[in-house]
Formats: structure tokens, sequence, C-alpha cells
């Protein structure tokens, strides 16, 4: 087990030494190429979607990925679409709501659709806090999720299910017909934003809520985004199987888990993505648990590897702040 230390903690260092190098790789300068084209090249992003700089993806609209409050995992999401169409997915933690209701009122204040992925606090701790608060200044038009009977969640996670519990009764505060239960291949519209629906639940017993996960695949100007939530191995495997390679391959995908322990290599070479978000802040992106790069038991590292190997062209993580593509 000590060789085994010392042999992860050098393909640790040898990972870290391999993404700053890539940072300094020589540019050869082709005659004709633009300027956007040159810079395009630094940033080593490809061609089949329009992500030089300058560019625009969404032709209008945009998608934010949120960072966290305190230095902690959590998912937090806005899509919106040339017209102001609002989307949330998740939301973070409860200590989250106050930056996320800030975002939400710059956007105009108005939530067309929120989608929740599973009832863990670090996903629906802030969308909790907001629909619990009288003196909420956003509003919110509907609500999609799928969520297990409350006794299954404190069966299989009894310490963590009182958030499915507090989700479902702070769902209350709105009217029954904005409470919407998705189905395994529903398409949903809102504005210019299309969610394609690629699962129900998978009820399981090894990391149960977590492997419950919807996965959501998002279209806005014709870009997929592909939402994992938390996904584990298991799921993702199972999820693979009923939605195939096509059904999966998307431009951007939502790291699972945070982008440590979440879907195999194999899901995210069936996704084929271009652009990798990333919701962990740079303890977790590192690995580290105080003792440096590689120090830590998750997986990280080896995710990002895979990402790489995989051709990633750019990764966005709230380790950097809020994360913004137009």
């Amino acid at each position: 087990m000590k060789h085994f230390s010392i042999w992860k903690r050098i393909a640790a260092c040898l990972l870290f030494l391999n993404i700053v190098l890539s940072a300094f790789t020589p540019e050869i300068i082709t005659p004709g190429r633009t300027a956007d084209e040159l810079v395009a090249m630094r940033m080593g992003i490809g061609t089949s979607l329009n992500i030089g700089p300058g560019s625009k993806l969404f032709h209008g609209g945009s998608l934010s990925l949120l960072a966290d409050y305190d230095n902690r995992q959590m998912l937090s999401m806005i899509l919106q679409d040339k017209d102001g169409a609002l989307v949330v997915i998740d939301g973070g933690w409860d200590i989250d709501a106050d930056h996320l209701s800030d975002v939400i009122q710059s956007k105009g204040g108005h939530v067309s659709a929120w989608f929740i992925t599973h009832p863990h606090s670090d996903h629906v701790g802030a969308l909790v806090k907001i629909l619990n608060n009288p003196d909420r200044k956003i509003t919110i038009d509907h609500v999609y999720s799928s969520l297990a009977d409350q006794s299954w969640y404190d069966r299989v996670e009894s310490s963590r299910s009182q958030m499915a519990a507090d989700l479902r009764s702070a769902l209350t505060n709105l009217p029954a017909e904005s409470l919407h239960t998705v189905k395994k291949g529903e398409e949903i519209q809102i504005g210019s934003i299309k969610a394609r629906v690629l699962n129900d639940p998978y009820l399981l017993d090894a990391t149960s809520v977590n492997n419950s996960s919807i996965a959501y695949k998002f279209f806005l100007n014709n870009v997929s985004i592909l939402v994992l939530g938390d996904m584990g191995p298991e799921a993702g495997e199972l999820l693979l199987q009923e939605t195939g390679v096509s059904g999966l391959k998307s431009d951007i995908v939502q790291m699972s888990h945070h982008g440590q322990y979440g879907v195999n290599r194999d899901v995210y070479a069936a996704i084929k993505p271009q652009i990798a978000l990333w919701p962990c802040p740079l303890w977790l992106w590192n690995n580290d648990n105080g003792g440096g790069i590689g120090s830590g038991d998750w997986k990280t590292l080896e995710t990002r590897q895979w990402m790489q190997e995989l051709g990633v062209k750019v990764n966005y993580c709230i380790k950097d702040g809020d994360q913004i593509i137009y």
C-alpha cells in the first residue's frame, strides 16, 4: 500500500506537469490565418463549434455556471435564450441562494423553468431557501423533477433524506400546476431552449441518491448541453445502454459528481464533448486534501486526464468564479 501511495503521487505530479507544460506549447504560424484563428489555436479550440475569440456560441443567449459561496462543491447553472427565457438547473447550497437570486434578478428576475437533477443539499438547498422566502424577488413559472417516494430516501440515505422532504414541502409554495414530474423521452420547450429528459431515476443500492440523478440534454442555438447531475458509474452505464452513443453525443457536458467518481470514461467517450463544465472548487479540482495536489482520495485528476485524452478543447471550472459562455 505504501508503494501504491508513492506511485499515486508520482502520477498526480506527472499529470500536473503535463497540464502546466501544455499551456506553453509553441504555435505553428500558418500564412492566411486570421488573428482570431491564431488566438483560437493557442487556446486549443477546435473548429466544429464556433468558440473562437469574439464568437458567440448562443447568438444572444448564454450559459452560466455559477461559483460556490464557501469553497464547496455544488451545481448551479442558468441558460438564457436571446429573448430572455430563463432556465435554472439545480442551484447549489442554501448559502448560494443570495448569489443565485442576484444573478436571476440581473437577467430579469423571471425563471421560466427550473430543472432538478436530484434532492441533495448541494444541488437544491438554494431552491428550498428561495421558495421558503416569502419576500423572494424572483418568480418561477415551472419546476421539473422526478422524485422517488420519500420512504426510499429514508431507507437508502437516512442521514441526508431530510433534504428530499424539505424540497417537497418547499415546492408546495408554488401552484400545483407549476410542478411537473418528468419522464424519460419527454421534451420540453422553453422559449428557444429545448430540454430532453434522458432517463427515469435509477433507484439503485450503490450511491443511491446520486445515481438517481435525472440527465437532461438541453439545446440552445443548436448547441447541445448535457447535464448529468451526480450520476455515478452504475447510473452512467445504464444511461449509456438505454440512450446509446448517438443519444449521448453532446457539444458541452457538465462533469458528473463534480468531476470525480461520476460516470465512467466510456460514457464521456460516447458524449465526446468539446467543452467541459466543472462544478468543483480548487481543492477538488486538484484532489488536494490539504497536503498538495494529488493528496486526496478523490478521482478528479484521473477524470481530468480522461477529458484531455478524449479531446476536450475548453474547460470551465467554478474554482475561477462564475463561468459565462455567450
